[in-house]
């Protein structure tokens, strides 16, 4: 069973050690620059969206994605589930941490 309706997928979110290289590959794929800090570089398509990508400077990696959610009800529904999972992956951390020693 699904835990919320997601209507689209808002962005996507990476980590990447060169944003220039970054936003050379993205431009060539076909995004426009959105805006760029010395931190982000937050790119775009052609809807109306500010930035459907953002990398993050930094060791390489997936950081995330964003998405829409259909109701306020739903958004609460995962925040709350966010928050019992952040919990829970805590204490499963401390167990492993103190198990090793």
């Amino acid at each position: 069973m699904a835990l919320i309706k997601v209507t689209d997928l808002a962005y996507g979110r990476l980590r990447a050690p060169d944003l220039d290289a970054m936003e050379e590959f993205l431009t060539e794929f076909g995004m426009l620059r959105a805006e760029r800090t010395k931190t982000a570089l937050y790119m775009r398509g052609t809807d109306s969206a500010h930035h459907i990508h953002v990398t993050e400077k930094g060791e390489p990696g997936f950081v995330g994605l964003a998405y829409e959610a259909a109701s306020a009800d739903d958004l609460r529904r995962v925040a709350k589930a966010r928050s019992r999972w952040s919990t829970a992956s805590s204490a499963s951390s401390r167990s492993r941490s103190s198990a090793s020693r």
